[in-house]
């Protein structure tokens, strides 16, 4: 069930608000340290792949590759769902916050309208869109808080691989910057490497 439908499904008093809140949050540090986990994972097999490289071990290199390339899938995904977990919690920060104001004033009414708002809108939608377009979810969600008078890649496998031919060169240029004693050649490279294999923007 998607995050707002799930939490919203009936009134929510603030305490159970606050309890999801702090959820969110506990969610969010879990898929950090995942984004996390998977970055230290790549950075070992482009270490590794420098080695069989210079060792001309072709088997290790291409067995290297593809645990590259799922990689870089594990990371895309890991980072589209920080992004929604984020979202999420701004999402709910602001609620809880709007809620707090208006509970405080007395005002039961836009109170209730804020609460149908958030359900009625399409925040859920674009959580659940292949690409989570930050920019249009917080310009929603600033349409439903002003309602209420509030402020407010996908990898195709193929039997020639170019990308691989181009990511060995550059840890080809590398390894010989390295061994050359060019650090700053060898830091470029290995920049120009990791922009291959890692999807961040």
């Amino acid at each position: 069930m998607s995050f707002f439908k799930s939490l919203f499904r009936r009134a929510v008093a603030l305490p159970e608000l606050r309890v999801a809140l702090r959820q969110v949050e506990r969610s969010r540090a879990r898929k950090l340290a995942e984004l996390r986990r998977h970055a230290a994972r790549q950075q070992i097999a482009i270490e590794k792949m420098k080695d069989a490289r210079k060792d001309g071990n072709s088997i290790e290199v291409d067995y290297l590759w593809e645990e590259l390339k799922v990689l870089r899938c594990d990371l895309a995904f890991a980072r589209r769902e920080l992004r929604v977990a984020n979202l999420e919690g701004i999402a709910l920060l602001r609620y809880v916050r709007g809620l707090e104001r208006l509970e405080k004033n007395g005002d039961r009414e836009r109170a209730k309208k804020l609460f149908e708002r958030i359900r009625a809108s399409d925040l859920d939608a674009k959580l659940a869109a292949s690409e989570v377009r930050e920019d249009e979810y917080l310009a929603e969600l600033d349409r439903v808080f002003e309602s209420v008078g509030l402020e407010v890649a996908r990898i195709e496998s193929e039997a020639a691989d170019p990308e691989k031919d181009v990511f060995l060169a550059e840890i080809d240029a590398l390894v010989a910057a390295e061994e050359a004693g060019d650090r700053e050649q060898a830091l470029e490279h290995e920049g120009s490497a990791r922009a291959l294999v890692d999807p961040s923007d």
